[in-house]
């Protein structure tokens, strides 16, 4: 089976960007560290040498179908500043230079790409880059996520062990506890433990609240309290999981133009015209080894 890249790039970018490295100012006067860190990091041999490299990126923060879902959603969250902006910019034509997919939207998130993305490469086995809880739901035994943080290979016994659910219950889990970085409020009382140990007892949403609305408590602590709180929370939790459940259904082309000598000798051209070149040489003569 062959293998397909798909990277968060928000993840890999912004470790570097909110990290205490030197400044890498250009002749232009913008900060390119960032994107000198981040170019360095994908041009390395498991993603110059898959079969497909994808790249998700979040451009639609403020207009989302999730923001009509409920205005609030990440509304905690700055707008990227214009230093982000250029540098994610020139990121996506490096990208496109490197050979690899490019995928954005204005009404899609980064995470619902990746995951239309592995929802139409079922003749690969995809590995996503990410250090996001939310794409923990898409694990399964041809999905598996890679943190770029700490190296964590999140494979479905992984997800099992340590959070205690399987993947497909990462939704409801979040509805549940709620996500406080992406504004999301979830029901009175339920923590990490109780929902993980609500979780355990019932498979999804609906056998939950078939079970609540039957009965008089659940087996957990404080059992008639949650169960009170869950059923005040009907609508909150179904709100919820349209906020943390991710969409397959995002209309993506997978088409991309591998790397050529004529991409090569524009992307040293564009680089060099950043003050990047000289940085990034050991990684174009890397990225050099795999012209056609």
């Amino acid at each position: 089976m062959k293998t397909a890249v798909l990277v968060d790039v928000c993840s890999v970018f912004f470790r570097y960007y909110f990290s205490q490295q030197p400044k890498m100012i250009n002749g232009q006067g913008w900060d390119v560290s960032a994107l000198m860190a981040t170019v360095r990091w994908l041009c390395k041999k498991e993603l110059l040498e898959s079969s497909l490299v994808v790249m998700a990126f979040d451009e639609s923060l403020g207009s989302g179908f999730r923001h009509k879902i409920n205005p609030q959603y990440k509304a905690n969250r700055a707008l990227p500043t214009e230093d982000v902006i250029y540098q994610l910019e020139l990121l996506k034509t490096i990208a496109q230079y490197l050979g690899f997919v490019v995928l954005t939207s204005d009404k899609f998130e980064a995470d619902d790409l990746i995951a239309s993305a592995s929802a139409q490469l079922l003749d690969h086995r995809c590995i996503v880059y990410t250090r996001d809880k939310d794409l923990r739901q898409l694990v399964s035994e041809r999905v598996s996520l890679l943190d770029v943080t700490n190296q964590m290979h999140w494979t479905p016994s992984v997800v099992l062990e340590e959070m205690e659910i399987s993947p497909q219950q990462v939704p409801l889990y979040l509805a549940l506890v709620g996500d406080s970085s992406d504004n999301i409020q979830g029901v009175e009382g339920v923590g990490d433990k109780t929902a993980r140990a609500l979780l355990q007892q019932f498979n999804d949403w609906s056998q939950l609240l078939t079970f609540v609305q039957q009965h008089k408590t659940v087996n957990v602590r404080g059992g008639a309290r949650i169960r009170e709180s869950i059923l005040n929370s009907e609508s909150l939790v179904k709100e919820n999981l349209l906020l943390t459940q991710l969409r397959t259904d995002a209309v993506i082309s997978l088409k991309y133009e591998p790397i050529s000598e004529q991409s090569y000798i524009e992307l040293v051209a564009l680089l060099e015209h950043l003050s990047l070149q000289t940085p990034l040489k050991k990684s174009m003569k890397l990225v050099s080894g795999y012209l056609p």
